[in-house]
């Protein structure tokens, strides 16, 4: 694979996973209005829920800073690591709305 191909491979990726992040902070925001509505321990509950995912959340957006700043032939290990942690994040999220509908 040629380094220019690399190169855009590598932005085209670190596009798409800042476009997933932007989703799962409207999700996560969608999920607090949820909770502000909640009472009594479906409203704890969920506040716990959504400090995990903030937490996994922050994680991920970690990973996806490290992977913008390593050099071209880091990124691919580092890029394994960012969908590692954007899937753990999206589970946790997608759970956490189908739980508190």
């Amino acid at each position: 694979m040629t380094q220019e191909k690399m190169t855009e491979e590598r932005n085209e990726f670190i596009a798409q996973a800042q476009e997933k992040l932007d989703l799962l902070n409207a999700k996560i925001k969608g999920l607090e209005a949820k909770a502000n509505e909640k009472t009594g321990d479906a409203r704890r509950e969920l506040k716990i829920k959504l400090n995990e995912i903030r937490e996994s959340k922050d994680k991920a957006e970690q990973r996806l800073q490290e992977l913008r700043a390593a050099s071209q032939p880091a990124w691919e290990d580092l890029k394994l690591g960012v969908e590692q942690a954007w899937k753990s994040v999206a589970n946790a999220a997608d759970s956490a709305s189908k739980r508190f509908q």
